[in-house]
């Protein structure tokens, strides 16, 4: 049975199987993602959740990232998980290789990158073992996630349910659970997952949260398995499990398609804070003020060519002066007014002192998703024409965003990722900092990586 043949890959599988190559990308993942995580920890929303859970309180057993609180393993995993999905700027994938190309998988990184790693400090687990939960964890995610036909506006959040079983894959290694653990705490998930897309339609904050929760739901539900509660025999394919309940014209045997021989490892590392589907056209508008000097009073209007399934879409929506933060996250005009204004995209441009600025919010509502380019250019593909009052315009195309699959970005894009953000957050001492980064670097040698987690707080 499915269920079976994943948790024996996700326990019975050493560290010495995964290629350097493999290694290096789970490396990669997990500076990116603690980086956003420390970088997100203070968007207020987030800091609502953390308010609530120090009132709680409870065992001190891992680390909220930059506050520096010890909370109950499962809290901390869900408030990491929340940070690190904040400004939609964390590592993506990890992409689908082999049989599987080229298929969906979104966010599974945002969920079991902060759960590996808030699992491996309460354990004091070795830098290697942290590194074999990053690499499997995100394998059973990403596999969950290819097993289904992905679409919008039919699927319950991706975040919510595949991310789950691979933050409780995770979590099961590095807790110690034996296979009739692991398989009971699947069983046990399935009661445990869900959420909604209709957040990036109103651009709220609970677009972060069915990730955040899967973390905590995983490792919850690993921690009942090991004590002794049973789940649904077989999770994943009985006929009122999983891919019956959750799926969308699932195929289930591709979770399976070169298992063992593959693993799915390389992380779409995002350069810009946003939605994927923001970055080309912001990275057209960051061409055409490089390259020309534009005033943003004088713009008469934007247009972005676009494939026609990108018109009644939550990215083709503008911001208002009454929308939250999360609208500017998942709004094609405010990512492209943003960089006009501004001339950059930067994390804080992305915060409440920036995001209703007056004439960003009128720049917003110039710019126009016109639906002239054919279906089979790809989805991010777009043509970005800036109309000034004088009649002169500049342009700029693009097809695949960096960082994307296709246009993968250098070790060293994601480094100074990493300086961004913990530049951005602010209280975290440089020497501090440094020292976490370079144990990342090594964390094949490194015994304990709870001594990173001391690092990363302010």
């Amino acid at each position: 049975m499915l269920t079976a043949t994943l948790v024996d890959h996700v326990l019975d599988t050493p560290f010495e199987a995964f290629p350097a190559h493999v290694v290096e990308d789970g490396r990669l993942r997990l500076i990116d993602a603690l980086s956003c995580t420390v970088g997100g920890a203070r968007v207020p929303s987030n800091l609502a959740a953390l308010g609530l859970a120090r009132s709680a309180g409870g065992n001190p057993q891992a680390t909220v990232l930059l506050h520096g609180d010890r909370l109950p393993l499962a809290t901390t995993a869900m408030l990491n998980a929340l940070n690190c999905r904040a400004f939609d700027f964390e590592v993506t994938g990890p992409e689908a290789e082999g049989a599987n190309a080229g298929k969906m998988v979104g966010h599974v990184c945002s969920t079991t990158e902060p759960t590996a790693f808030s699992v491996a400090e309460h354990v004091r687990a070795s830098g290697k073992e942290l590194l074999a939960a990053v690499i499997l964890g995100g394998d059973i995610g990403a596999r969950i996630a290819v097993a289904d036909r992905f679409e919008f506006d039919k699927c319950f959040e991706v975040c919510g349910t595949a991310n789950a079983f691979g933050a409780a894959a995770l979590a099961g290694r590095l807790l110690g659970a034996n296979h009739d653990q692991l398989h009971n705490a699947f069983g046990i998930l399935v009661n445990m997952i869900g959420g909604s897309f209709q957040s990036l339609w109103d651009g709220v904050d609970t677009f972060k949260l069915p990730g955040a929760l899967a973390a905590q739901n995983a490792v919850t539900a690993v921690q009942m398995a090991m004590a002794g509660f049973t789940g649904i025999r077989e999770p994943l394919e009985s006929p009122q499990g999983y891919f019956a309940l959750f799926g969308n014209n699932p195929t289930p045997a591709n979770a399976a398609l070169d298992l063992g021989t593959l693993y799915y490892s390389k992380g779409m590392h995002k350069l810009h804070p946003s939605c994927y589907g923001i970055h080309n056209p912001m990275e057209c508008a960051l061409e055409i003020v490089r390259n020309n000097t534009i005033d943003p009073a004088a713009i008469e209007r934007v247009t972005l060519d676009v494939p026609p399934n990108r018109i009644k879409h939550f990215l083709n929506q503008p911001m208002h002066a009454t929308d939250a933060q999360p609208r500017a996250l998942f709004s094609i005009p405010f990512g492209v007014a943003n960089v006009l204004l501004r001339g950059s995209s930067e994390i804080e441009h992305y915060t409440e002192g920036f995001i209703h600025q007056p004439e960003l919010i009128a720049l917003t509502e110039k710019v126009t998703l016109v639906p002239s380019l054919p279906m089979d250019v790809g989805n991010h593909a777009g043509t970005l024409t800036v109309y000034m009052k004088d009649g002169t315009s500049f342009s700029a195309s693009r097809e695949v965003p960096l960082g994307w699959a296709e246009n993968p970005v250098g070790p060293e894009m994601v480094r100074d990722k990493y300086w961004r953000n913990l530049s951005f957050a602010g209280s975290i001492p440089n020497d501090n900092a440094s020292h976490a980064l370079d144990l990342l670097e090594r964390l094949e040698s490194v015994d304990d990586v709870s001594e990173i987690a001391a690092l990363l707080v302010a």
